[in-house]
């Protein structure tokens, strides 16, 4: 927090504001992934109540193979688009048994994970980077594509909401190594 203050008076605001935020816990790197599949581009509210529909249906620690079994019209049925169950299943295939090849990720650099979540089939760059953020939980990370960052940036800096991603890079890296704790506090900030 220290960082962030120190580094950018605007942020050190919504720092003070905010408080203290604890970066949440994912529980399974597949799982991780179709949450972030079944909430993209949707409300906050709206990826919830889907995803809750999701693991209600496949049990709370479904696996690659639950999805799979599942057909299309069922996942349908939980208000997943065409698409989304698509890509459910591409991650349900990559992920292999018992997510053998998520395993190892952790150990791995962030150019890494995104070239290898990029290849899988509705997983581009941010869902990766939301990813690095929450089920692996690095610190330095910036998604200078997400609209709840741009909202906030352009409320709180006065940047356009449009064309401006490299006035948003250049602010965020000010914030390095904290990238992601300084998101956070700008998500917060929308509240």
């Amino acid at each position: 927090l220290l960082h962030l203050s120190s580094t950018d008076p605007v942020l050190h605001k919504v720092v003070i504001e905010n408080g203290v935020i604890i970066l949440p816990t994912t529980d399974n790197p597949f799982r991780h992934l179709v949450r972030i599949i079944a909430g993209q581009q949707l409300s906050l509210k709206s990826a919830e109540t889907i995803y809750s529909r999701v693991e209600f249906h496949l049990g709370k620690g479904y696996s690659p193979q639950d999805v799979l079994n599942c057909t299309d019209p069922e996942l349908r049925e939980l208000g997943l688009s065409n698409s989304k169950v698509k890509y459910m299943r591409a991650v349900a295939e990559a992920a292999g048994p018992d997510c053998i090849n998520f395993i190892d990720m952790h150990k791995m650099s962030n150019d890494e994970v995104i070239k290898i979540l990029t290849e899988i089939k509705g997983i581009g760059v941010w869902s990766a980077q939301m990813f690095l953020m929450f089920q692996l939980q690095r610190k330095d990370v910036f998604a200078p594509g997400d609209l709840g960052l741009k909202k906030a940036m352009s409320i709180l800096y006065g940047y356009p909401m449009e064309g401006s991603d490299k006035l948003w890079s250049e602010r965020a890296e000010k914030w390095r190594p904290f990238r992601t704790l300084a998101s956070l506090h700008l998500w917060k900030s929308l509240e």
